[in-house]
């Protein structure tokens, strides 16, 4: 079984997380990958959220291309991305061509108005471009509305994303078990929705979504930095399921995503 962790950055915080002392670089990741037993990470700069998403995936690029193979093919770089209309990125169909020819198979957003968020819209009027390029290229989109937030996810723009976009898949990061009673409801209507295990830690709250779901509903990770790598392989480890359904959370429905991810556009360069 071969875990791939959807959930990891690389860099250092800007103040918000004292207790992270030092930057966290692609090197250092794959010593806690290997020292955890964690084979691939899905991973994303912290630049590109506490900065500029330009300059944050420049830089990921960058860092990245430094580590030697194999430790390279271990880590997959994650775009994250806005919609255009502050020219702070390309137009949507060139940002996803430019994407998948560098070898990026997922991208990150972080919408919310809260600190640490972006500060925009999944409405149609204003992320539209984006997500339809997005759900186009089948790329997986991970979507981050809690790093800073307190209370309930924005239910609605999820229910509206997953409804204008059926063909894009989404994970949902960082969603808390107790939210299950209206998570389920949103389960059942879309099947593009995934949610990611960190923090969805409720008691028998992972065997409870695969019953109901099926385990590839579910994908791993840990939110490390800022949580652990370790905490997140024993909350699966420790699951009450069966092997092919522990399989599956673990990396074989992500490894599925990423590997669908530009299928059949053949203006989008692989």
């Amino acid at each position: 079984m071969r875990y791939l962790d959807c959930n990891t950055f690389v860099g250092r915080p800007a103040g918000r997380m004292p207790y992270i002392t030092q930057a966290v670089t692609p090197a250092r990741l794959v010593a806690e990958l290997d020292r955890v037993g964690i084979h691939e990470a899905a991973v994303y700069h912290v630049l590109a959220r506490e900065h500029a998403p330009a300059a944050g995936n420049a830089l990921l690029g960058r860092e990245l291309a430094g580590l030697a193979e194999p430790e390279r093919r271990r880590l997959h770089p994650v775009g994250v991305v806005l919609p255009p209309h502050t020219g702070e990125l390309p137009e949507p169909e060139t940002l996803v061509r430019e994407l998948l020819a560098g070898g990026t198979r997922m991208a990150r957003i972080f919408p919310s108005a809260d600190m640490g968020g972006h500060r925009f819209s999944l409405a149609p009027w204003c992320s539209g471009e984006l997500l339809t390029a997005l759900e186009r290229a089948r790329m997986p989109l991970a979507v981050d509305f809690t790093l800073f937030r307190r209370g309930e996810p924005p239910w609605r723009e999820v229910y509206d994303l997953a409804e204008s976009h059926p063909d894009l898949p989404v994970i949902l990061m960082d969603i808390q078990g107790r939210n299950n009673r209206t998570l389920y409801p949103l389960l059942k209507r879309f099947p593009n929705l995934y949610v990611q295990t960190a923090g969805f830690n409720v008691h028998h709250g992972l065997e409870d979504l695969c019953e109901r779901f099926g385990a590839h509903r579910a994908v791993f990770g840990s939110g490390y930095p800022v949580q652990s790598l370790g905490g997140a392989r024993l909350q699966l480890d420790r699951a009450d399921l069966p092997e092919a359904d522990r399989a599956l959370i673990a990396g074989g429905t992500l490894a599925g995503l990423l590997a669908r991810a530009g299928e059949g556009i053949a203006t989008y360069a692989h």
